[in-house]
């Protein structure tokens, strides 16, 4: 072989290894790219995935505080409400046992009508012992707010009075009540039964 012949066969060697090079480094290098390329995808997806899980987190919290908020409201009106009734029955009960209690204060007011020159000195000590307790039990209703209800010359009131009987008269007006036969009563401004009465009539 001659020498020109050598030289031709090195310099395709050597064109051959300089193409795979340029070839290797760039093929390196589109791979580095593509590493880059994707590396920099997964960093965009993972600040997405976190703020959607932020998101949800927040959506949920917001949720549950409204339905917080919404307990405490139904828990509030459930204690108002039952406070509301408990209350009510109480003056209910009240109501009814106190009205139990007026027939016995009626009966004291009976036999305390009985003039007392028409009765035995040995009788006198008992009517004043039933006076005693008939002012005692007045005591004790008044405390509970428990009061008269004044009629004698007041203008007729369904709400506070039962008329019973008119009669003439030349004192009062018609419609006003001229004698109470039964006392009325009230609980605070409630008619715990109404006053028996006499109504003026004059035609």
């Amino acid at each position: 072989m001659s020498n020109k012949e050598n030289k031709e066969e090195k310099d395709t060697v050597l064109k051959d290894d300089a193409e795979k090079v340029v070839e290797d480094a760039a093929k390196e290098k589109a791979d580095e790219a593509k590493e880059a390329a994707a590396d920099e995808s997964a960093d965009q997806k993972a600040p997405d995935a976190k703020d959607e899980a932020a998101s949800a987190d927040a959506e949920k919290a917001a949720k549950l505080q409204q339905q917080f908020v919404r307990l405490q409201a139904d828990f509030a009106n459930y204690k108002k409400r039952t406070a509301a009734e408990k209350l009510q029955i109480s003056e209910v009960v009240k109501m009814d046992v106190i009205s139990s209690i007026l027939p016995v204060i009626d009966n004291f007011e009976r036999a305390l009508q009985v003039p007392q020159d028409q009765v035995a000195d040995d009788v006198k000590s008992f009517i004043d012992g039933y006076e005693m307790i008939y002012k005692q039990l007045l005591g004790v209703l008044e405390k509970e707010g428990v009061t008269k209800i004044d009629a004698v010359g007041k203008p007729f009131d369904p709400n506070y009075h039962q008329a019973v009987m008119r009669v003439p008269s030349d004192e009062y007006d018609d419609d006003v009540i001229v004698e109470v036969l039964q006392e009325g009563y009230l609980l605070g401004d409630k008619t715990l039964r109404p006053a028996m009465v006499k109504v003026a009539f004059n035609g």
